[in-house]
């Protein structure tokens, strides 16, 4: 009797606590995700491991990486070909780290989508820290795609060019939205394993946001989320193959294998091996943007 009563406590808490911390069971987007056969609704699409910032919090651990790289814009591309050619994507999310440190690339990568697969991408997000203003090859790229828009993280002074950004983008008639700085960040935790229940690690799974929104297309691979691609590239997790697709993986004879192995990943309710090493559903709040100590140093690709 003691356990029926724990479960039903255990349910109706974690119920309150989504509710209450904006993760809630109610997922608009369950039936679409769950039904769709060739369209992902969300995709983060990583350029660059490199960051002008070095959060303390960050969920996506760029702050472990100690040296930071820039993706080539042969091998995004290809990335995105290959997927592209076997699903649509309805919101694509270009982030790093920082993109703006990747100018190039980000250039690049707009001018396939606006030339190649503007049929098989919907929208476009570009998500910044609002610390560097882009260059002219840039700017002309967001504005020759009229599906891109950008996203502005609001940190106070760490965002020392957003000012300056807003004008850019104001003035090229390019779409932005600017994200309050006074909005919490949940605490994901130190990639290191935890002893939580499993009952706890299905339930996070079950909410996690990153899961439902933040698939992660990154080095030839297709993550869950990019916790799990940053922490199997930096080594600090359990490399399980099972759990993500390899784009490239020769078992996929035609554009159809590769969608169904996706889509499986996508609708699998399996929590993965790098929801060990998180701790989201316990939704701890952390202010945004605290640096560490130490910056990585990286250049700016303009």
């Amino acid at each position: 009797m003691n356990r029926v009563v724990k479960k039903v406590l255990f349910v109706f808490s974690s119920f309150l606590t989504d509710l209450l911390n904006r993760r809630p069971y109610f997922d608009k987007e369950a039936s679409r995700r769950g039904n769709a056969e060739d369209e992902l609704l969300h995709l983060d699409l990583v350029i660059t491991e490199c960051c002008s910032l070095n959060c303390r919090d960050c969920s996506n651990l760029m702050q472990y990486y100690d040296h930071p790289c820039n993706l080539s814009s042969d091998e995004v591309i290809n990335d995105l070909r290959k997927i592209t050619g076997s699903l649509k994507i309805g919101e694509l999310n270009i982030l790093g780290g920082e993109p703006f440190v990747n100018q190039k690339v980000l250039s690049a990568v707009l001018a396939f989508l606006t030339e190649e697969k503007a049929d098989r991408v919907d929208s476009i997000n570009i998500i910044t820290n609002g610390t560097i203003v882009p260059g002219e090859e840039c700017i002309n790229a967001m504005k020759n795609n009229p599906k891109t828009h950008v996203t502005l993280s609001n940190y106070g002074t760490l965002s020392s060019h957003q000012g300056e950004l807003i004008e850019v983008l104001s003035c090229n008639g390019i779409g932005y939205t600017l994200i309050d700085e006074a909005f919490y960040w949940l605490d994901f935790g130190r990639p290191v394993e935890y002893a939580e229940s499993l009952e706890f690690k299905k339930r996070q799974y079950r909410n996690c946001y990153n899961r439902k929104h933040c698939n992660t297309l990154y080095r030839g691979g297709f993550y869950v989320c990019p916790r799990q691609a940053h922490a199997i590239r930096l080594g600090l997790i359990p490399d399980n193959k099972d759990e993500y697709v390899n784009l490239y993986n020769p078992a996929y004879r035609d554009r159809d294998d590769l969608r169904r192995a996706v889509i499986n990943v996508v609708r699998s309710k399996q929590y993965i091996t790098a929801c060990n090493y998180c701790i989201n559903g316990k939704y701890i709040h952390v202010p945004r943007g605290v640096q560490e100590k130490r910056l990585h140093s990286s250049d700016t690709d303009v």
